[in-house]
């Protein structure tokens, strides 16, 4: 019957769907509301986008200026360390020396000393 009335045939085999979907009042102001909100949505998301847009343009990026300030202050922080280091090492040199010089003098001290008792 429907394809004698020229309407195509859709559907499960024990239901059948003859007539195409009119929407109510209902759903028609439903579907407006719905169109809305998406309308809504996407103006809202645009203004969002254009503000962080406008924020990234008048704002520089510090980023870069941070790394370069952080490595400046790791090499004077390692500088430090090395300086302290050589700091060290020259006071156990001049420690070494100290006592070395002293040993000989000991030394030079004790040895005429031995001359004296030799001769007596």
């Amino acid at each position: 019957m429907a394809k004698r009335m020229k309407f195509s045939v859709v559907g499960l085999p024990h239901y059948t769907i003859w007539h195409l979907y009119e929407p109510s009042v209902d759903d028609i102001r439903h579907m407006e509301e719905m169109e809305k909100e998406r309308k809504a949505k996407e103006a809202e998301e645009e203004a969002r986008k254009e503000k962080e847009k406008k924020i990234k343009d008048n704002f520089d990026e510090k980023k870069s200026d941070w790394e370069k300030e952080k490595a400046a202050v790791q090499d004077m922080v390692q500088q430090a360390k090395n300086e302290e280091k050589a700091a060290a090492e020259k006071k156990k040199q001049q420690e070494a020396a100290a006592k070395e010089e002293s040993n000989k003098a000991a030394a030079r001290d004790e040895a005429p000393t031995k001359k004296e008792d030799d001769q007596s």
